[in-house]
């Protein structure tokens, strides 16, 4: 997934305004943070480390679209009641509240233990969020979360937003595909799982799902994906098809492969037939 690189500084807050013109398509402002906090002035008893790279929707030549776009965003990425929340404001609030949180949770905690004893109450919070694909009828964007709380090990997960630009509204599975989808839909998930372990020399490749640990029954669409101009991507987290060492399963379904199953009409068609149009004149 290509994605632009951000420049990160640690322990500033970065703001970068766009030009206040309306557009016809996304613009965006930058919310970082970054901060370290010990849970005691002994350092050895643990820490909260937080780092957030934000890009969050700035501008758009429809405000009543641009507020429901937004809204859901800044809601996926630190929680419903901060969408009414100043941009400049949003990552500084949440870090914030993660440290109280990160108290809370841990000093009481610390209080109860031998103070000789070597323990430590280590967490991090690591949050990203990113526009994809971005033109005048479609906005995409992700989310990308590590949150370890003390454990074997933390979790990642990604989760994403399709919007037509048009409504605001989220762009379903629905909206793409034609009735009686699903069956054929999943099937050709499973498919492109056996094929992709067999394209990507660094997997195992496999012949059958059943003789692998992911969970067969649990692979469905799940409703997260995201539109590139040549496929929707499915992306299944953790624990979600399979088992934390597996990882993140992320499956590429191209246009291509998706032609009997896609709508006619649908609010994606003309990213493909643009490439269709492109490939017959070459």
């Amino acid at each position: 997934m290509k994605r632009r690189t951000i420049l990160f500084i640690f322990g500033a807050l970065t703001v970068i305004f766009f030009n206040s013109c309306k557009q016809k398509t996304i613009k965006i402002v930058q919310n970082d943070c970054a901060q370290k906090y010990f849970l005691t002035s002994d350092t050895t008893k643990g820490s909260i480390i937080i780092n957030i790279e934000t890009e969050i929707p700035s501008d758009f030549m429809n405000d009543t679209i641009l507020k429901t776009i937004r809204k859901t965003i800044v809601s996926g990425l630190y929680g419903k009641d901060y969408d009414t929340i100043p941009t400049d404001s949003l990552a500084k609030r949440y870090v914030a509240e993660l440290i109280q949180e990160y108290k809370l949770n841990n000093e009481p905690l610390l209080e109860k233990m031998n103070k000789k004893g070597r323990y430590s109450f280590d967490n991090e919070h690591n949050l990203e969020g990113f526009s994809l694909l971005s033109d005048k009828i479609i906005f995409s964007y992700g989310i990308s979360r590590y949150v370890f709380m003390g454990g074997a090990h933390g979790l990642n997960t990604r989760t994403f937003y399709n919007f037509d630009l048009k409504t605001g509204n989220k762009i379903t599975e629905n909206d793409i595909f034609v009735a009686g989808f699903e069956k054929p839909l999943i099937e050709l998930i499973k498919t492109r799982i056996i094929e992709q372990s067999k394209e990507d020399p660094e997997l195992q490749p496999i012949i059958t799902l059943e003789e692998t640990d992911f969970w067969v029954d649990a692979i469905k669409h799940n409703g997260n994906f995201y539109i590139t101009d040549e496929s929707i991507n499915y992306v299944f987290n953790p624990y979600e098809i399979a088992p934390y060492y597996m990882g993140q399963t992320e499956v590429v379904l191209s246009f291509e492969r998706l032609k009997n199953l896609l709508k006619k009409g649908n609010i994606i068609s003309y990213l493909y037939e643009k490439k269709k149009i492109i490939e017959e004149h070459k």
